[in-house]
């Protein structure tokens, strides 16, 4: 009786340990996912940087802007969403800059579509 508790014991002790560690896992890819949004945010809004002059305020809300848009892209299921979801913080972007800088942006038009448009993104 003895051997036949502690087999049953040991089956569960091994999985609950195998379930532990696929949960570790699942958290660890979370993280990863999370820290490679940030780091698109991050590079996107270096590019817009060098081309035109932002104001620490307006540099932090686009990072905040573009994190959202990215966690918003990697969520969608079709392509057709993405494509609205790029679309919709293009507006977002572009009304948060002012006339001059505005036109400087449009008249670099490999970041402009980058930053607008999800099919020049993805080539």
């Amino acid at each position: 009786m003895k051997k036949i508790v502690s087999i049953v014991v040991l089956m569960f002790a091994f999985c609950f340990s195998a379930n532990a560690q696929s949960n570790i896992k699942s958290v660890a890819d979370a993280n990863s996912k999370e820290l490679n949004v940030k780091e698109m945010a991050y590079n996107e809004l270096r590019e817009l940087s060098s081309v035109v002059e932002l104001t620490p305020e307006l540099k932090n809300d686009f990072l905040n802007i573009l994190i959202m848009r990215n966690e918003a892209v990697n969520n969608a299921k079709s392509y057709e969403e993405k494509s609205a979801i790029y679309e919709r913080f293009g507006k977002k972007l572009l009304s948060g800059l002012s006339e001059e800088q505005s036109k400087k942006l449009s008249e670099n038009k490999e970041l402009y579509n980058k930053l607008t448009n999800l099919k020049y993104k993805m080539q």
